[in-house]
């Protein structure tokens, strides 16, 4: 244990500077060349500290009005989380916690992290909920979320939807991987997987996909994942390419594509590269996204840096299919990536609101008559699902929605039943939110 210690510092450190929870993890992993223990209990206290950060912060900042997290240095801060997370979740005493971290507090006396320590011991969780009288404070700190994204929810759902949502954000989704058929076929993988003693699940209503359910070895570890036969990838995230249904001979543009799972997946429905365009905005993107392209078997796909929201001028050709998968919120995504339901504020989602719109106009530019936009997001909010579908469709009288099939979802009401939206703790995936449009003639 002592001995993770200064790792999950670094990591709580990184994400606090704005780095994704999952690249940082992944990144401390290799750089240490951890074992599986280790490897387990980076992942725990970095996950469970992030997906209780409000809750966490608040013992420190009620233990003492004099003290600000946001005034002290990153790497203390980091101390502290760890420190109140083994108070108030693991049970430590005051005692056992000072001595675990002893060797990692050099800027402060061993008696003034005591006594800091014991301040945040006396605070109890009754004293977290003093003055929050409404059901949404009261939401806030029972399942670690802002208070605004549950006000959203209940206005969008009710109380009791809203609450199944937010219980499934502690629990871990299952993982599912997609074989990739470009590289590897389906009993090839199976098999191999089989040998390893890992216990999988075929998806049925997605091909080529399947359900981790027990595995003694992390997949990433795999050759099969290093070699690009295997795709991590949410079945919801899956569900999208499928929605699209490429065919060998269609014009296919792929409008927000890095990292590339899904232009992978697109390739291997296709059974074609040759007539895909993937685009992304800056280069580093498109570094990312060109080496994932390669080692998943999909280098022949055309790649453009580009602002999407401007590409008419740099592509002069019109698409059958357009795949557009933009910039969001990633509220369904809690589960898996706990850091960013921090990062985001209740200003932000406008600036994700006016990109979705200005990307789907542009999209609507260059597509072809009888074509179709699949429009998907890993966003729960219906500001960046249904009244974006619902306002282009009123601006754009020559769409009409298309049944987003198969309909793995729930089909939405708000929208004539021909979209769908996977909820976490329904379909046991990411929460995301599919729409399938058709340009008709003017």
């Amino acid at each position: 244990m002592d001995s993770i210690i200064p790792i999950v510092i670094s990591a709580l450190e990184d994400i606090d500077k704005g780095k994704s929870l999952r690249n940082v993890l992944r990144f401390h992993v290799n750089q240490y060349k951890l074992d599986r223990e280790e490897e387990s209990t980076l992942y725990y206290y970095v996950h469970e500290i992030y997906r209780k950060l409000n809750w966490i912060d608040l013992f420190i900042k009620t233990s003492s009005s004099n003290f600000s997290l946001k005034k002290i240095k990153s790497d203390m801060r980091a101390l502290l989380r760890i420190a109140t997370h083994m108070l108030k979740v693991n049970n430590k005493s005051v005692n056992e916690v000072a001595t675990i971290l002893e060797p990692h507090y050099h800027s402060i006396a061993h008696i003034s992290f005591c006594t800091l320590l014991e301040l945040i011991q006396s605070v109890t969780e009754e004293n977290l909920y003093e003055n929050r009288e409404d059901l949404p404070s009261k939401y806030s700190l029972k399942y670690f979320t802002y208070t605004w994204i549950i006000r959203k929810f209940i206005k969008q759902w009710g109380e009791d939807f809203t609450e199944k949502v937010l219980q499934s954000f502690l629990e871990s989704i299952p993982m599912y991987v997609r074989i990739n058929i470009l590289k590897a076929s389906f009993d090839e993988i199976t098999g191999n997987l089989t040998d390893y003693e890992i216990k999988y699940t075929p998806v049925d209503t997605i091909p080529d996909l399947i359900r981790i359910d027990e595995t003694p070895v992390p997949i990433p570890r795999l050759d099969e994942f290093k070699d690009g036969k295997l795709v991590v990838q949410q079945k919801a995230s899956a569900l999208v390419s499928l929605v699209l249904d490429p065919q060998p001979d269609e014009e296919i543009l792929d409008m927000c594509a890095s990292p590339g799972g899904k232009t992978s997946h697109i390739v291997a429905l296709a059974g074609t590269a040759k007539n895909i365009l993937a685009v992304d905005l800056n280069k580093e993107r498109v570094k990312i996204l060109t080496n994932r392209l390669k080692l998943l078997g999909a280098e022949e796909v055309k790649i453009l840096s580009a602002d999407a929201r401007n590409l008419k001028t740099a592509v002069k050709s019109t698409f059958d299919k357009i795949l557009l998968d933009p910039p969001c919120s990633g509220s369904g995504t809690y589960s898996s990536r706990p850091d960013i339901k921090w990062r985001i504020k209740q200003r932000d989602l406008n600036w994700y609101i006016k990109l979705q719109n200005d990307l789907l106009s542009e999209a609507s530019k260059l597509l072809e008559v009888d074509g179709c936009i699949v429009y998907s997001t890993c966003s729960l909010f219906e500001d960046e699902n249904h009244e974006i579908i619902s306002q282009f469709l009123k601006n754009n009288s020559n769409f009409s929605l298309m049944l987003a099939s198969p309909m793995i979802g729930i089909p939405s009401d708000l929208l004539n039943n021909r979209t769908q939206t996977l909820y976490p703790h329904i379909h046991k995936t990411e929460g995301f939110f599919i729409a399938r449009m058709k340009k008709e003639s003017s």
